[in-house]
């Protein structure tokens, strides 16, 4: 193997990635902590909420009286929802719409600018 074809070692932290970049990126990550963080405190909270009434009323006490809990239960949900924009923006990139460079760009950010305010609207609507 000649030296010019050696494997070539890119240090992510260096090299300045374009917001698309970092958008797919974000899926991946969100997509990995949805499986394993907000599915089964879905599935939990459901399996408690729909238990009987007692159940219900004492979960929603809890949440009232440790507002940590409700606001960690909040986020995963908050990242299940920035999982679920950043995957239609993929599959309407699947469908050949948006797809040129400029239309990643803006429609990365306006995936972004839209779970902020989005997101910011929800906590301010559970936690006042």
């Amino acid at each position: 193997m000649s030296p010019d074809h050696r494997p070539v070692y890119i240090d992510l932290r260096k090299i300045n990635l374009p917001i698309s970049a970092w958008i797919s990126i974000t899926h991946r990550i969100t997509g990995i902590l949805v499986f394993f963080i907000t599915t089964p405190i879905f599935l939990i909270l459901f399996a408690y909420l729909t238990n009987d009434l007692s159940s219900f009323t004492n979960t929603v006490d809890f949440f009232k009286n440790n507002l940590i809990y409700a606001f960690l239960v909040v986020l995963s949900f908050l990242i299940l929802w920035l999982h679920l924009l950043t995957g239609l923006r993929h599959l309407l990139m699947d469908f050949k719409i948006g797809e040129s460079l400029i239309a990643a760009k803006y429609s990365a950010i306006f995936v972004y600018i839209f779970w902020i305010i989005t997101s910011l609207s929800m906590c301010l609507i559970v936690f006042l």
